[in-house]
């Protein structure tokens, strides 16, 4: 178990997926207690675990994770540490019902998706290098690393992340949200967060127009910055939305970038 709990596959990450949370709540994000939340690509928690002790376990998360080595540790963590407040589901979300092959890294869990595979791992590892020296270089994960000069830091980061060649392939479900709204009877949603690896778009689109006017609020983790941040936030301006997309130097470092939507 780490610090806060949680039961994790490689504990590193749950100090790396800490340090991502604080950035979720920005741009007038904000939850109450009672809150109902969406936790789309939950890994092993870590979000849902701040959100639950954010509101002093007065919230309702409903988590989703695909990889079946993640949800049996999301699983276990939402029946040893929620207190019943969190349901995980096995399956991950989509415009609609299919099986796809996940890209799975037992050593680098949080890059795993269906849009990497072993073609594109050593971009992808450049690119998560890059983006890692930089949050270290910011004063993030600790003063220690930050006085490491940046090559050598840049090669320790290399290093560490080879652990990206070494991959699995799950063939796993994906089901769109509006059907699991229907048979959980959601009636609210107070926070929508997005975090998929390159999914997005198709998460987005797999909600109907009768279920959009649930959604209070959303914060969306959106890959490949530069192609697809004008289509996410189209998503929410077009339904009445104030959308805010903000990207900071790690991120840029990463491709990636922030989308956060509020009534």
């Amino acid at each position: 178990m780490d610090a806060i709990g949680l039961h994790s596959i490689n504990p590193w990450e749950v100090a790396f997926l800490r340090e991502e949370v604080g950035g979720y709540f920005a741009a007038g994000i904000e939850l109450a207690p009672g809150a109902t939340v969406l936790d789309v690509g939950a890994n092993v928690g870590v979000f849902s675990a701040a959100v639950f002790e954010r509101l002093d376990g007065d919230v309702r998360i409903f988590a989703f994770e695909p990889l079946p080595p993640l949800f049996a540790t999301l699983d276990r963590n939402a029946r040893e540490f929620f207190g019943g407040r969190l349901t995980a589901l096995p399956f991950g979300l989509a415009a609609a019902p299919d099986e796809l092959d996940f890209s799975y890294f037992p050593g680098a869990t949080i890059f795993s998706s269906s849009w990497r595979n072993e073609g594109t791992v050593e971009a992808e590892r450049r690119r998560v290098t890059a983006s890692v020296v930089e949050m270290i270089r910011g004063g993030g994960l600790g003063p220690a690393l930050r006085r490491i000069p940046a090559p050598v830091l840049r090669g320790l980061v290399g290093r560490k992340l080879r652990v990206l060649r070494q991959l699995e392939t799950h063939r796993v479900a994906v089901r769109p949200l509006s059907p699991v709204l229907d048979e959980h009877g959601i009636d609210r949603i107070d926070l929508l967060k997005v975090d998929v690896e390159g999914a997005e778009l198709d998460v987005l689109r797999g909600l109907d127009d009768r279920h959009w006017p649930l959604v209070r609020q959303a914060v969306v983790e959106v890959e490949g910055w530069q192609r697809n941040r004008d289509a996410v936030r189209e998503v929410f301006a077009a339904r009445g939305f104030t959308v805010d997309a903000r990207q900071d130097a790690v991120q840029r470092a990463a491709d990636i970038g922030m989308v956060f939507a509020t009534r």
